[in-house]
Formats: C-alpha cells, structure tokens, sequence
C-alpha cells in the first residue's frame, strides 16, 4: 500500500511538472502571436524550445520506473529551488548586505550606510515649516501628465514643466535630496537666466538635462556657466522622450534663439519614451511646424492645474510611509516568480526588437530645421547606459540600437558627440562616474567631466 501511495505521489509529482510547461508554452504563445501579432517570434524562439523541451521530457519521464522517476524529480526540484535561492538573495541584495555581520566585508555598504535616511515627504515637510506650506512642492514632470485625461485633450494645456518659483524636492541618489528653487517656467535654472539678453546655450532631455541627483550647481547646465562663463538655460526633466524634448525646444527657445542646443539622448529609455507621448494627441501637435500651446504667456494657469495634481503626489508620498506598498510587493513578487535576475544573467531576457520608430527621424529633423530658422547649432549628445559597463555579453553596436541610432542622426548631418565611445569606452573605470557606482545618474564628478568633455569637443568642431 505504502509503494502505491509513494507512486501515485511521484506521478503526481511529474504531472504536475508536464502541466507546468505546458501553460508556460500556452502563456509565451499568448504573448508572442496575440500580444505581439507574431512579430517578436526572434525573441520568444527560445522560450518556445526550453518549454516544448520541458513536455517532451516531462511527458517521457511518465514511462520511466518509480526509481528514475523520482531522482529526476529530485534533480529538478534542486536545480529550481538552488534559482529561486539565488534570485531571492540577489533581489533583495541591498537589503541583506545592511546586516551588521556583512557591512564590514562590503566597501560599497560602508559608503551607503553613511547615507541619510530622510525619506522625500519628510523633507518637503521640514522644508515647508521653514519656508512657508506654499512655498515648496515635489518634483511633477510631464511624464506623468500624459496618460490623464485632462492632459489628452486638445481644449487643455499640458504643462512641459514644474510649478514656477517654488523650492522643489527632487530626487536622491547619495546623502542627500537634490533641492533646487524653479524657474519663472517650471525648470531648474536660475531665474535670472531668463533676463539676459543673449543666451548661448539651451539644454534638451531627461533627468540628466535636468540635473538628477546632484545638488544645485553640480549640474551640465550649471558646468557650463562655471566653466565658460556663459549664459545657459535648461530645458530638462525627468522622464522626457524625444517627442517631450521638440515640444519644450518649441515652446521656450524661441524667445532666446540661443546659439548651441545640446539634444541629450540617454540610450537607455529615450526610445521607449517615445511610443508613450506619441499616443498624447497634444504633443503629437508639435509635429506640425507653426503649432505652439504658447506656454511661456499661461504660467499662471499651469501653476493653477500643477498645484492640484501636486497635491495627490503629497498624498501618495505620504500613504507610502504610513501604510505598505500592496503594489510595490505585488511587483517585487512578481519579479522573483519570473526569475527575472536569473533570466537577464541567461540573456533569456533580451531581444524584442520593435524596430527604430520612424517618428524618432521626424522629430530630429522638425528639431533641427527649427534651431536653423535662427542660425543656432544643435548637438546631439549620445549618453551612454550604465549596465552597459556592468556586462561582458554586450554587442556594442546592437545594444539599445546604438547604431541605428547613430547612422540616423549622422544621415541627417547633426553633429554627434559620442560620450560612450569618445570617452567612456576609453577610461579604466567608467562606472565611477555614475553616483556610487550603483545608481543610473552621473555623480557630480561625473557631471563635470562629461560638461568638460561635450565643451571641448564643439570647441573644436
């Protein structure tokens, strides 16, 4: 009786296996052919074969005797839980390496541990005991503006920028929060940029354009008043794609006509970005050549639509200190169930490739004729990923669609200065020049040699 009850286990067991892969196979079909119309049949082929591989096996293994049957079952139930052991403790990395027995083992620990703790929502508090409720706000980029319906029809402005003249929290990537005073727009320029007469540098982009995470001062646009003593507004915020960055060109250098514009592509998501603001009906507006929302007479009505929103951030900001992110966990659990670490160390997790939207070449040349209506220079400044010093199985060229990326913006003669290959690729040690090595944003030496670096080179174009 016990032999047949051990059986039945074991067949179970294996049973369970077969059905196992066979709703993994029926999930990527799901995803390849109906999510993806059969278009990304490059990435999924080899999910294809690992879980058609595991039903042949599994289905085989049904033929087996009891004995072989259940060392299989063995060997298998280790190698799983030795990848779920190893996902766990990779996931939650940081976390583990806070323990006392293990800080003294880890440099990197040793310098995060010296870091504040002080989370955004108390420092906007302390900041609005000393400065006035009214006089500080938390960082709103127009990222996160896109998808809400106020924002997607045409009667209404979508801002491209921060509340105006306000102490702004912004983000932390060391000791302290990046903490800067707004512009009479939104940005994170010193107000009196916008009062001189020529202006000779306008920067385009993201977070880098905007300065995450460094303090005032240790910022590109900031260098380069440092260093050339020159006049320099940016027009950066977080989360900008290409589409975000021809609107915000549009709206505000034109009053300045400034001579250089400094188009900061960061590698990584800019491409990404762009297939969200394209669904915005208002910025695809941006595309036709004389549209403007005219955004530099209606600060008062942005600020007006910006102060509600910020509102909702403070209290999303605070209910994530007082109460647990059921979200955030359900993410974090979700990621471990995918072995997403192991999966991207496989490079099982590369490869969907959409191709490089055509709406990217539009955009830099609606970007380009527009600075030449003025005689100004724009620069496309290529800002290389950190992960992509942190692998060894990176194909240069292929990675992010460097090159195509590249060969687009050379074809439509755009001045290219290259901070991967020209500099990066050629120090010892380009992740020191990412904060703390660990965070995806330049440290503030980093900063300051990439200013260095893109100031050179258009001195001697």
């Amino acid at each position: 009786m016990n032999q047949q009850i051990k059986l039945n286990f074991i067949n179970l067991v294996v049973y369970f296996y077969l059905l196992f892969f066979v709703l993994l196979l029926s999930y990527t079909f799901y995803q390849s052919e109906i999510i993806y119309n059969g278009e990304q049949l490059s990435y999924y082929y080899k999910y294809y074969l690992i879980f058609i591989s595991g039903i042949v096996f599994w289905f085989s293994s049904l033929f087996l005797n009891k004995n072989r049957k259940f060392l299989l079952i063995i060997i298998i139930s280790c190698i799983i839980f030795l990848l779920y052991f190893y996902e766990i403790i990779r996931f939650y990395e940081k976390q583990l390496l806070q323990l006392n027995f293990l800080k003294n083992i880890n440099k990197e620990v040793k310098i995060n541990d010296n870091l504040k703790n002080e989370n955004k929502y108390s420092v906007i508090q302390r900041l609005k005991q000393s400065e006035g409720s009214n006089n500080v706000v938390p960082s709103i980029y127009p990222k996160i503006l896109l998808n809400h319906p106020i924002y997607k029809d045409k009667n209404n402005i979508l801002p491209l920028a921060g509340v105006s003249r306000k102490t702004t929290v912004f983000c932390k990537e060391g000791e302290n929060h990046s903490i800067y005073k707004s512009d009479r727009y939104g940005f994170n320029n010193p107000d009196s940029q916008w009062e001189k007469e020529n202006i000779e540098w306008f920067l385009i982009g993201d977070s880098f354009a905007q300065g995450s995470c460094v303090q005032p001062g240790e910022d590109i646009a900031s260098q380069i008043r440092l260093l050339n003593k020159q006049n320099v507004i940016s027009l950066g915020m977080s989360g900008n794609g290409p589409l975000l960055e021809l609107a915000s060109l549009k709206e505000y250098a034109f009053i300045k006509k400034p001579k250089n514009i400094l188009w900061l592509y960061f590698e990584r998501n800019d491409l990404q970005d762009l297939k969200n603001e394209k669904t915005n009906s208002i910025l695809l507006n941006y595309l036709n050549k004389n549209f403007t929302q005219s955004l530099i007479y209606n600060q008062t009505k942005i600020d007006s639509q910006l102060n509600k929103y910020i509102k909702i951030i403070e209290r999303n900001l605070q209910n994530e200190i007082l109460h647990v992110d059921k979200k955030e966990k359900y993410l974090s659990f979700k990621k471990i169930v995918r072995l997403q670490i192991v999966r991207d160390k496989l490079s099982l997790d590369r490869g969907l490739d959409f191709g490089l939207d055509t709406m990217f070449e539009k955009i830099l040349v609606n970007a380009r004729n527009y600075v030449q209506q003025w005689n100004g220079n724009l620069y496309f400044i290529y800002l290389p990923d950190k992960e992509r010093y942190s692998r060894n199985d990176i194909n240069d060229g292929d990675y992010l669609k460097r090159n195509d990326v590249l060969n687009l913006v050379n074809n439509l003669k755009i001045p290219i200065i290259d901070i991967h290959k020209d500099f990066f690729a050629k120090h010892v040690d380009p992740i020191s020049f990412y904060a703390h090595r660990i965070y995806g944003h330049f440290s503030s030496d980093g900063y300051n040699k990439v200013t260095e670096f893109i100031l050179k080179n258009i001195d001697e174009k």
